[in-house]
Formats: structure tokens, sequence, C-alpha cells
């Protein structure tokens, strides 16, 4: 099959796999959930798949802003969940969870991201930013955003937290994550379909996705490059930490280990490992909650306090 046929292929998959909009982005924003009065927090829908939670009382957004970007196909409630944390170690915090055809597709990206960053300025404007990422898909769609001039959420950078990430993206990572999102079940080792591991080859070899690959890893510093700007350089050198897993079948610890090594080297600052044995790709918070917590809020601690 050829590849142009094979690439509309994959994008009719992906209209499958991306959730609906559940509301227009006109419509979702100010929608605010009301706080009872046993709870501390309010959450405002910005746009779709976008939440801001914020602590009531003093401090009424000049706390730090924990931005948390979910995983390839990752739903609001689960991202929700790790925002929370941050919360609970007195910060606000962002919820994004891309849907997935704006983690694989530029000009659906990019689109997306437009309104991630007009949903979020106000918020984002003069407060310290603790930016979350999930998998491979936080780590791109995270370049993405940062690759946005009007993107204020990167102007004052304070602390970056990679979980699970980055990988080296090759097909069958892309296809074994798609198959999960579908089945709705943890990532495997088991091989994707045919049709999957087909599509996500040709994803991959198209132009203009390998660019924007190469552009968000030079982005992130992983690679050598030009793409991030001057005033984005406190990405590279704030506090990082690192939290994966040895039993990860999705992305290598190893790779994970590098990426943090390189970027300990050109930042000259430590870089924070935190390394579980057991859980699978995604859900070390939900198998070990105290923990991760605890690394979290000790993380925000040793920015702020």
């Amino acid at each position: 099959m050829h590849h142009l046929t094979l690439l509309r292929a994959m994008l009719r998959a992906l209209r499958v796999v991306a959730r609906p909009h559940a509301v227009s982005v006109s419509r979702a924003r100010g929608l605010t959930r009301r706080a009872s009065s046993a709870t501390t927090t309010t959450t405002t829908v910005l746009a779709p798949y976008v939440e801001l939670i914020e602590r009531i009382g003093n401090g009424h957004r000049t706390r730090p802003l924990a931005v948390c970007i979910g995983w390839f196909g990752a739903e609001v409630r689960y991202v929700r969940k790790y925002a929370e944390m941050y919360v609970d170690a007195s910060c606000d915090a962002l919820v994004i969870a891309p849907p997935s055809a704006a983690t694989l597709v530029p000009s659906v990206a990019d689109a997306y991201a437009g309104a991630v960053a007009r949903a979020t300025r106000d918020v984002a404007e003069k407060r310290d930013v603790i930016l979350h990422v999930a998998s491979n898909g936080g780590f791109i769609f995270g370049g993405t955003m940062m690759l946005r001039e009007n993107m204020t959420l990167f102007d004052r950078v304070r602390g970056v937290v990679f979980d699970c990430a980055p990988g080296d993206l090759r097909p069958d990572i892309i296809a074994r994550a798609m198959t999960a999102v579908v089945r709705g079940a943890s990532a495997t080792n088991a091989p994707a379909p045919r049709v999957l591991d087909a599509l996500a080859a040709t994803l991959l070899e198209t132009k203009y996705i390998q660019d924007r690959l190469r552009i968000i890893d030079e982005a992130w510093g992983k690679v050598d490059g030009a793409s991030m700007p001057a005033d984005d350089a406190s990405l590279m050198n704030c506090p990082t930490m690192f939290i994966y897993s040895e039993a990860d079948v999705l992305i290598s610890p190893r790779e994970i280990e590098s990426f943090a090594r390189t970027r300990e080297k050109k930042t000259g600052r430590e870089v924070k490992m935190r390394k579980f044995d057991t859980a699978a790709h995604c859900e070390i918070g939900r198998d070990h909650y105290v923990e991760y917590k605890a690394h979290v809020r000790d993380f925000v601690s040793s920015i702020f306090d």
C-alpha cells in the first residue's frame, strides 16, 4: 500500500482513537465546578481537556503553577490525580490531557496548542511554573507548546518532572501505545496488530513529522540544535526529577537514564532520579501513590522553600 494511503488510514484511525470533544472551546472556557464546604479547591474548565485547579484562600494567582501534561491517550480524570499531588504541595495546577491526534499529527498539535495557549494565558501570567510531563506523549506535546511564541507557561519554569519519559520513538512504541489506548489497558510487550505497526512506521517516515520530532528533541535538549529560544534557557538550567520504573515495557529505563545524564551534563545541576522496581508504564502514581506524592512534595519544597 502506498505511503500516502497508509497515512490517510492512520489519520482515520486517529479520529477513532482521539477522544471526541465533549464541549467546544468556547463553551468549555470558564465552566467551574463549585467547591463544597468540605473542599479547599475549585476546578475550572478552561478548554477541552484543560482544567485549572486552584486552592481557596490567600495567595490567589500568586502560588506556583504546576503544569501537568498527560501521556498519549490519557483521560483528564487520570492526569488530574497527578495534578492534585501538586495542589496538596501548595501549588495550583493545570491539567492538560491532549487528544491523541494532538500528539501525533503536527497540524492538529499546533491547533490544539494554540487553543491551550489562549485559554491559559491569564492564569499563567507572572507565575513560577513546575512542568510535569508524562511519557512520550507529554514530552512531545510539551515540546509543541514550547515552540509557540505566545505560550507564557514556559516563561518562568523553575523545575521539570519527567514521568516515564522520554524514550526513543520507534514504530513499535507508537503501535503498542495505540493498542493500549484502544483496549483501555496497560501497555505490554505483546506485538501490536500488524496494521498499527505499518501505520506507525509510515507516520515516523513522514518528513514533516520527522522534522517536528527533531525540533522537539532540540527544544528539550535531548539532542543538540538551535530550536530552544534564548529566553527559554531556564528549561535547561532548572532542577529536574525523573520518576520511572525498571518494569516499564514501553519506554526503556536505560533511555530515560541516558537523557538524565545528558541533561545533568548540559545544565551542571544535579538531577534527581526516583526509580521504582515494579510499576507499569505511567502507573507509578497509582501503584505507589504515597511514595510518589512524597517525591512531588519534596521536589516542590526543594525549589520554593
